[in-house]
């Protein structure tokens, strides 16, 4: 039912109807209707996006990527356009990207699609390696 709403307010705000008239007609606010109309062309917009990623020789490319995940890795890269191999080069571990962890986890299954797998951080430790170094610490105090 709501789907075909939302389809509906689409529909007539795109024919020129006012978010005023629509709120009326569907029994919700107009600022309701204005969320759910943007809501609804941006789900159209990713749709089209999508379809367009799958087009493009170049896989994976960055319109796999949500909007937000896109702009995030852009600003690590420091340009718009950027391939798997531009975010490994960086260093592809986790410290490296701000972000939540739904979004790195975005990233990694996005980089998995080309081969990539997350590093170790060159200045990380494992814990054995972390042991093994506060061990030999421990040995040379007098």
């Amino acid at each position: 039912m709501t789907e075909k709403r939302n389809q509906e307010i689409l529909k007539r705000r795109r024919a020129g109807e006012t978010f005023s008239a629509l709120a009326t007609d569907f029994g919700v606010s107009r600022e309701r209707a204005r969320q759910i109309f943007e809501r609804e062309e941006r789900k159209e917009r990713r749709e089209l996006e999508l379809a367009e990623a799958d087009r493009r020789p170049d896989q994976p490319n960055l319109l796999h990527l949500e909007p937000t995940v896109r702009s995030m890795l852009a600003k690590v890269c420091g340009k718009a356009e950027f391939t798997p191999d531009d975010v490994e080069e960086l260093g592809f571990w986790r410290s490296n990207f701000p972000c939540e962890n739904a979004t790195w986890r975005e990233v990694v299954k996005w980089m998995a699609l080309a081969g990539k797998t997350p590093e170790t951080p060159p200045f990380r430790l494992t814990t054995r390696e972390w042991l093994e170094r506060e061990d030999r610490r421990a040995g040379k105090r007098p």
